[in-house]
């Protein structure tokens, strides 16, 4: 039986929760469904985030997630081409390396930015829509202060200096607070006075973030207003050239740098298609993102046109989603349906957003969630909470970890809500001897218990005494668990246990605990008492082992982890002092891996990185590494699917 062919053109925010849903609910069938998606670029683009490229905040890959991160090990197929139109008669989509039939398609072709036909916009001004533009934003506001600096002409220099961000909406509010802080910078940097600079966030209607009430609008604008920013609203700008804009009541500035935000419309592609068109570039859709000309077509995100109580959709994250959602549902009742199985009827799009927030710089932010109003550390702590669910949404915890070191442990300038305070990096090599040092510690440990005979007295006497019976005391009850010793020699935490019940058990130091934990007793009790050799022979050989890793800095991470783990033992059971901290700290730290610095993991974890990035497994949970891997069977097997395409 051939396949259905479920198409999504787009890979933002609507086409890749369009196709991570439609993976989700068409499970079941896997050999009878084939879902594609398809972008010219091999990245999912996080747009909500590009202000941070322009404003040099963080690194181009922080915006960018591979379409292999997000579908790895789902049952979606991605190319990469660009479509040049679609037959919706015969349902095929024509690229330019191929053609690719379908039988149900969702458009997500998203948004582009529009000049409102303002002479000399087009020519002039600096656009915020795609990675490229912000990239060059970048370049060319590093390149004016460099310029400026050189500068002796104060007419021209004041020109360079000056800086304009069009538009009082999210995303001229937001690149205008990431210049409030890269500016500063640039001018140490260049050996500019930053006096010189000017900044200006220009609107053309009344106020500025109008999707926000009154008071953290007001806030965002006093934050500005007091980090140098004028901020001019009932100013339209009706002309721009190369060294000024010109505004509605004549007023000409003069600037070298027109950053362009003032709105966004359909994409031209999706303009263009024989579609029943909406306004402002977008195609007309019904309740259900469907087009009213086709069954099987529907459209979702920026794109889409419907308008819900009068007002058209907002294009926002969440819209784009939500839309995307009805969309899918379509497709999977449909699906169903040609299949005959019985499926829940569609329930038409009705919006649900959570509010709205706006960062202006990386220490600063306004929001409005929940019928709540919040400003500064709150409304920055929720946009970074957000952005994380986002992100482990799509491609689990290791996309939200990824965004914790980009926004917060390895942002530079102190650029982030918690300043540098996580930021700063020791150098390896330091960390080096901290590791070896351990690692000496413990192989002193695991080559004294062989000395005292932990691995020839097979009836397990050192670590297991049996029950305390009668009165014997605590002591015995102290010590009738693992008598593991961890860290008795180094750290003075020795206990030695009597081999007769009611002997004392002598301590060189007093343990932290006074008794065991009622875990530590359960453990001695339940696990160590049905086999307490073995235990001992792993506890001497647990010990010899991270003493070598940590030495030879082999697999320092997974040694770091069984050190903190025996460490916490020996604490729970009332068998260490105070220095077990130690042991335990040192552990936590080796855990982010020194072994690198001097030690075997220079070239043993790049290999266990890179084979563990290959394994279906890895990929399904989203536990890999960076980027998944794929071997040259699985990259044979990716691209049979790609068989039914037309070249």
């Amino acid at each position: 039986m051939e396949k259905k062919k479920i198409v999504i053109l787009g890979g933002g925010y609507a086409g890749v929760h369009a196709a991570k849903k439609l993976a989700k609910e068409l499970k079941k069938f896997k050999d009878r469904v084939e879902i594609t998606l398809i972008d010219r670029n091999k990245h999912h683009i996080l747009m909500t985030e590009l202000h941070e490229i322009a404003g040099n905040r963080v690194d181009e890959a922080s915006v960018k997630i591979s379409f292999d991160r997000i579908f790895a090990g789902k049952r979606v197929n991605v190319i990469r081409d660009e479509i040049k139109t679609i037959d919706f008669k015969e349902q095929v989509l024509y690229g330019a390396r191929a053609s690719y039939p379908y039988d149900q398609i969702i458009i997500a072709s998203g948004a582009e930015s529009t000049d409102f036909n303002v002479p000399g916009v087009k020519d002039h001004a600096f656009f915020a829509w795609g990675l490229q533009d912000v990239l060059q934003i970048k370049r060319h506001i590093m390149d004016s202060v460099r310029i400026a600096s050189y500068m002796s002409d104060p007419v021209e220099r004041k020109e360079k200096l000056t800086f304009v961000v069009a538009g009082g909406g999210f995303t001229g509010v937001e690149i205008t607070g990431e210049l409030i802080e890269w500016l500063p910078i640039l001018c140490e940097e260049y050996g500019v006075d930053h006096e010189e600079v000017t900044l200006m966030n220009i609107e053309a209607l009344g106020s500025i973030l109008n999707m926000l009430p009154e008071k953290p609008k007001n806030k965002a604008i006093a934050y500005m207003e007091k980090h140098g920013v004028t901020v001019r609203t009932n100013s339209l700008i009706v002309n721009a050239d190369a060294e000024s804009i010109t505004l509605k009541d004549g007023t000409i500035i003069r600037t070298r740098t027109l950053i362009w935000t003032c709105g966004i419309r359909g994409t031209t592609f999706c303009h263009e298609l024989n579609l029943t068109k909406g306004r402002v570039q977008r195609m007309q859709v019904d309740q259900f993102m469907k087009s009213p000309d086709y069954d099987n077509v529907f459209l979702a995100g920026d794109g889409a046109w419907f308008l819900e109580n009068d007002r058209p959709i907002p294009q926002i994250v969440e819209a784009a989603e939500q839309t995307a959602a009805t969309a899918s549902d379509g497709i999977i009742f449909n699906i169903k349906k040609e299949f005959g199985v019985e499926a829940k009827p569609v329930q038409p799009y009705k919006s649900n957003f959570h509010g709205y927030m706006v960062s202006i710089g990386g220490r600063y932010a306004v929001s409005y969630t929940g019928g709540m109003a919040l400003s500064g550390f709150p409304a920055m702590a929720i946009k970074h909470l957000v952005n994380m669910y986002y992100q482990a949404g799509i491609c689990g915890i290791n996309g939200a970890w990824g965004y914790v070191k980009h926004e917060i442990l390895n942002i530079k300038n102190k650029r982030s809500l918690i300043g540098g305070f996580a930021s700063y990096k020791v150098q390896g090599y330091w960390l080096a001897f901290l590791r070896i040092y351990l690692g000496v510690m413990w192989l002193i440990e695991g080559i004294g218990k062989i000395n005292e005979g932990w691995l020839s007295d097979v009836t397990g006497s050192k670590v297991y005494w049996g029950a305390p019976t009668g009165n014997e005391g605590d002591a015995v009850s102290a010590a009738s668990a693992v008598v593991a010793g961890g860290a008795e020699t180094v750290a003075n935490t020795v206990t030695q246990a009597v081999t007769a019940v009611g002997d004392t058990v002598q301590q060189f130091a007093p343990p932290l605990l006074s008794h065991p934990l009622a875990l530590f007793t359960w453990m001695n009790n339940n696990l160590v008492a049905l086999a307490p050799y073995f235990f001992q022979v792993m506890i001497t050989f647990s010990e010899v082992g991270i003493g070598l890793a940590l030495i030879a800095g082999l697999l320092t991470g997974p040694a770091a982890v069984v050190s903190l783990g025996l460490s916490t033992m020996f604490l729970i059971g009332a068998l260490a002092g105070k220095e077990i901290i130690w042991y335990m700290a040192v552990s936590i730290v080796m855990i982010g891996g020194a072994g690198r610095a001097f030690g075997l993991d220079y070239w043993v974890m790049p290999w266990i990185k890179k084979t563990w990035n290959k394994i279906p497994f890895a990929k399904r949970l989203y536990i890999f590494m960076d980027e998944p891997v794929y071997t040259k069977k699985q990259m044979k097997r990716k691209l049979a699917k790609n068989k039914d395409i037309t070249i």
